[in-house]
């Protein structure tokens, strides 16, 4: 059964294959690779070149390109069908808070899958800009989902199913690291140390995706032992929906034999 259990595992897996490729083009790197001048799109050229651009002029050469960006790819369509794991689950469950929360999930696979597909050397702008929306909409999703836990765990309520406990406080504190390393990039350019803040913005982000996913998975863990625990109880001890109605059979059977005995003189 589709659960969010499965969608935490799916994004525990997207963040892996993001790591993945990143690996396989660091070991495959031909010269010398700069984490702090040379940029995380430089991963995705197809050829060895001299690249000039605004953040700076680098060689570039990463033989495993194919696994690279293939990764990317394979990493957002975990994540688009994380979304859709997630819109069953909570459609099933009736969980309609959830609702913003899909299009956000898949908005991040697409976004992320068509970066790979369009690598830097095929269009800067167009990669670049698939990067910056991705970003975005992963910081649309950690607010999103921080504000949910936080208002759930005010009100009393019980915990979202996505997110919970130290799970809250972590992801506002990735979320400002995120978005204090692209402003810092933006801000600086090839005067400051333009690798390192982007990694530091989208590093973060590939660490959240694989938390959070954890987090998911015990918390939907959890909860399907407490519904099966719930189960066996209502069982057991005749409550529940099933038993109520029966219940309610039973003492409208007893008022029709009081009724139905002479009464006092």
């Amino acid at each position: 059964m589709l659960s969010y259990r499965v969608a935490g595992v799916l994004f525990f897996l997207s963040g892996i294959f993001t790591c993945f490729g990143q690996v396989a083009a660091f070991v495959s790197w031909k010269g010398m690779y700069s984490v702090t001048d040379n940029r995380l799109a430089d991963f995705t050229v197809t050829e060895c070149q001299v690249i000039r651009d605004n953040l700076g002029t680098r060689y570039v050469c990463n033989p495993a390109h194919m696994i690279t960006n293939s990764s990317y790819v394979i990493a957002g369509v975990l994540l688009i069908t994380a979304g859709a794991v997630i819109a069953a689950s909570a459609h099933r469950e009736g969980h309609t808070t959830l609702g913003l929360v899909v299009p956000l999930v898949v908005g991040t696979g697409v976004f992320f899958a068509a970066a790979g597909l369009v690598p830097y050397s095929v269009s800067r702008l167009g990669h670049d800009a698939l990067m910056l929306f991705f970003a975005l909409t992963v910081w649309t999703l950690m607010a999103l989902l921080a504000g949910l836990g936080t208002y759930r765990r005010a009100a009393g309520a019980e915990p979202s199913p996505l997110i919970y406990g130290a799970y809250i406080p972590l992801t506002k504190l990735m979320l400002a690291i995120s978005v204090l390393g692209m402003l810092t990039l933006f801000a600086l350019g090839s005067n400051g140390l333009p690798g390192a803040y982007e990694r530091l913005a989208f590093d973060t982000i590939t660490f959240w995706l694989m938390i959070i996913g954890m987090g998911m998975y015990s918390l939907g863990g959890a909860a399907d032992k407490e519904s099966r625990r719930v189960a066996e109880m209502e069982a057991q001890w005749g409550v529940g929906p099933g038993a109520r109605g029966k219940l309610q059979d039973s003492e409208e059977e007893a008022d029709a034999k009081s009724d139905s005995m002479p009464g006092d003189k």
